[in-house]
């Protein structure tokens, strides 16, 4: 769809439709560069706070994985005013301003608009200088896969809207929705990062896949690595899963590999399409443990979960 769009041609643009970038970003001058995301998207928890919150934090995500810190937010919502009710829309917003103002990143404007289908998200902005922008490509054989967040969201939302979620599994999935990636993006200077990306609808073989193939590496993933949310596993292996999570699964699987012992439940997992997810980054090996003691320190759920190979039959490899 997106080749109906024309491709930019200001030498300012410095990351546009070319790459599979989290932003986009543009010079403004030698020292700053705007990094400019959008993203919204339906209710998947029940609390409109928490709802707002995590909304919030996953647009913002964006801007950490192109390494740019945020400085200014609008908000997109569209709600049935009748039916949800003011109190509803408060709390909403309510939400996703406590993590922008925890961002540094009010919200000073945006659009609002009737509509059967509630939705909330952001026009998120940051800067970032022009010579420090993470990128999706870069990585390099022999880097380490590091990964900031537990997997499962997608999941446990699932579960929530049948009301089969635990009070305890759902309090642990919100708190890690509503988390924000900037300690983690803080925690990455003075470390070798030689790609980056941040894991949310594509899942976390959705975007390693993309990370692959900018920087034409190939990856094996350790299936029993990346940190899980609490029952996660358990509710997928109940059936609790998510269409976007079967559409990323059928997506990947021409380009991957599955080591025979590897349960159907945690090949869901690896392909759960995430909302706030991690972030996601190739490390030079001799930096990948400090990395995840920084990263667990500042409280994300962090992991090593692979590493990066010169290109093979497969683009990703997983193993039990």
């Amino acid at each position: 769809m997106l080749r109906h769009l024309p491709s930019g041609v200001d030498e300012r643009l410095l990351v546009g439709l070319d790459a599979p970038d989290d932003g986009a970003v543009y010079a403004l001058d030698d020292e700053r560069a705007l990094v400019a995301s959008v993203d919204f998207f339906t209710p998947i928890v029940d609390d409109p706070e928490d709802f707002g919150a995590i909304a919030a934090a996953n647009a913002l995500s964006d801007l950490y994985a192109m390494g740019a810190r945020p400085f200014l937010a609008l908000g997109l919502l569209a709600v049935p005013l009748e039916e949800v009710g003011p109190e509803a829309v408060a709390g909403i917003l309510r939400g996703a301003s406590g993590v922008c103002r925890e961002a540094g990143a009010p919200i000073v404007g945006g659009h609002s608009i009737d509509d059967p289908e509630p939705k909330f998200g952001l026009v998120a902005l940051g800067l970032v200088h022009p010579e420090r922008i993470r990128r999706t490509g870069g990585a390099q054989p022999g880097d380490a896969l590091v990964l900031g967040k537990a997997l499962g969201t997608g999941i446990v939302s699932t579960a929530i809207k049948r009301g089969a979620a635990e009070l305890p599994t759902v309090r642990a999935a919100v708190r890690s929705m509503r988390q924000l990636n900037a300690a983690a993006a803080e925690a990455l200077e003075g470390h070798d990062v030689h790609a980056l990306t941040d894991v949310s609808g594509f899942g976390l073989l959705g975007h390693l896949r993309e990370m692959c193939e900018a920087s034409r590496v190939s990856a094996l993933v350790l299936a029993g690595a990346p940190r899980l949310l609490p029952d996660a596993e358990h509710l997928a292996r109940d059936g609790f899963v998510p269409g976007g999570t079967l559409r990323n699964r059928a997506a990947v699987e021409p380009q991957t590999s599955w080591a025979d012992g590897v349960p159907e439940s945690l090949r869901l997992l690896l392909c759960d399409a995430q909302t706030s997810g991690g972030l996601l980054a190739a490390v030079a090996q001799e930096d990948a443990s400090e990395l995840v003691a920084e990263w667990e320190t500042a409280g994300y759920a962090a992991s090593v979960i692979g590493r990066l190979e010169f290109p093979g039959p497969d683009v990703i490899r997983v193993e039990d």
